[in-house]
């Protein structure tokens, strides 16, 4: 039952991720928003909660490609520590889904400020996360095949 609740949120976030990282998506969050009408004092908290929540992201990501510098230069020994590539490893997913958490963070946190209407039409976000979600891994599975083995890559992708 847990796992299956981490798979879901993971899908529901990774929309979230997508959203916010990606410029047509980024037009397309815009526009949804402007579908809120909201008020020009909602306008400013929900633009300080985009604000800060990529204030994080650009923390977050830089500590995941730490994580994976650091992952790379394990897999290089010629004694490879399988415990330490493991807790490693784990520090990778901790570290993605703590950035996870931060977009839905900042979802109930912008969800918080809206009235019930607005609140229907801002629950679409989260109700598309399945087919983004599709979307996502044919877009990561097409990339990864175009850059070679795994661990060689010279920046994580953390989308």
């Amino acid at each position: 039952m847990k796992k299956i609740f981490i798979a879901v949120l993971l899908a529901i976030l990774i929309l979230n991720v997508n959203i916010y990282s990606q410029p047509m998506e980024k037009k397309h969050i815009v526009k949804f928003m402007e579908k809120l009408n909201l008020t020009d004092e909602q306008k400013k908290d929900v633009e300080n909660i985009h604000f800060n929540a990529e204030k994080q992201s650009i923390a977050q990501k830089a500590k995941g490609e730490t994580l994976h510098l650091e992952l790379r230069q394990l897999l290089k020994a010629d004694s490879p520590d399988r415990s330490a590539i493991e807790k490693k490893m784990r520090e990778i997913a901790d570290q993605k889904i703590q950035m996870h958490m931060t977009k839905l963070d900042s979802w109930f946190a912008i969800n918080k400020l809206l009235n019930p209407d607005q609140q229907k039409e801002w629950k679409k976000v989260l109700e598309r996360s399945p087919e983004m979600m599709e979307k996502m891994i044919k877009r990561h599975h097409v990339d990864s095949q175009q850059e070679g083995p795994p661990f060689e890559h010279p920046v994580p992708h953390n989308r």
